[in-house]
């Protein structure tokens, strides 16, 4: 298998393509403090809320933020998101990744 096709099914590559999208990498670092709806995360970021849920799906997929389904006073269930980590360290040496986090305590769900 060529080098190319190789970093397809390589989870680096998949977290540093999440970490090189704007919007990925702002969806992440606006729920570091509190959990937030998919609506409250589209409201703060002013981001459109099927770009949001498919950003959100993604990092939910490769386990950078984690979710908690509540049900609300009137009885609806909305899905809460949190990010796993506070921060990140990215390395590349001889076109290798090496990434590194440093995990959110304030996260219960990790």
């Amino acid at each position: 298998m060529s080098p190319i096709h190789a970093t397809k099914f390589d989870i680096n590559h998949k977290i540093l393509h999440l970490f090189s999208d704007l919007e990925s990498r702002h969806i992440l670092f606006s729920i570091i403090n509190k959990s937030k709806s998919v609506q409250e995360i589209t409201k703060e970021l002013k981001t459109p809320l099927s770009s949001t849920y498919k950003k959100i799906q993604s990092l939910e997929e490769n386990a950078l933020i984690s979710s908690e389904l509540i049900f609300t006073n009137n009885r609806h269930k909305v899905k809460l998101y949190q990010s796993r980590i506070i921060d990140v360290n990215i390395i590349i040496s001889k076109f290798k990744p090496t990434i590194t986090f440093k995990k959110n305590l304030k996260n219960q769900n990790v």
